[in-house]
């Protein structure tokens, strides 16, 4: 019996868990050492195994979660401000979508995620 749900990708299909990928994801994504990475995720692992019994299937956004959870706890801040996902709540986007035209909808997502990813590379320059 695997301890931890499967992984729906993003053509819905469901796939195992692979611990390998954030660790290489990690590696390639931000600063953090190959020691930290390790140590992440293994964290992350056991988190994942603890809910297990409530979680019918993860999602790459909801490990991503878990990754940027345990980066915080670790006090790898820049790391976490590195890997994290530019964006909207999912209630925000479709308020957006719902009011607007789509080219309307279009220009204010973009313009959302380019201000947010400016934001993060001044804070991540600040550290």
């Amino acid at each position: 019996m695997n301890l931890i749900p499967p992984v729906i990708d993003k053509t819905l299909k469901k796939k195992e868990f692979n611990g390998k990928l954030i660790y290489e994801s990690l590696l390639k994504e931000t600063d953090i050492s190959k020691e930290n990475a390790n140590k992440v995720v293994t964290d992350i692992s056991r988190k994942i195994i603890a809910i297990s019994s409530f979680v019918p299937y993860l999602t790459a956004p909801m490990i991503r979660e878990f990754a940027n959870v345990t980066l915080i706890q670790f006090g790898l801040i820049k790391e976490r401000l590195q890997y994290t996902r530019i964006g909207f709540p999912r209630y925000d986007l479709k308020i957006i979508i719902d009011n607007n035209n789509s080219l309307e909808s279009d220009i204010k997502i973009l313009t959302h995620i380019k201000n947010e990813n400016s934001n993060v590379e001044k804070l991540i320059k600040e550290l």
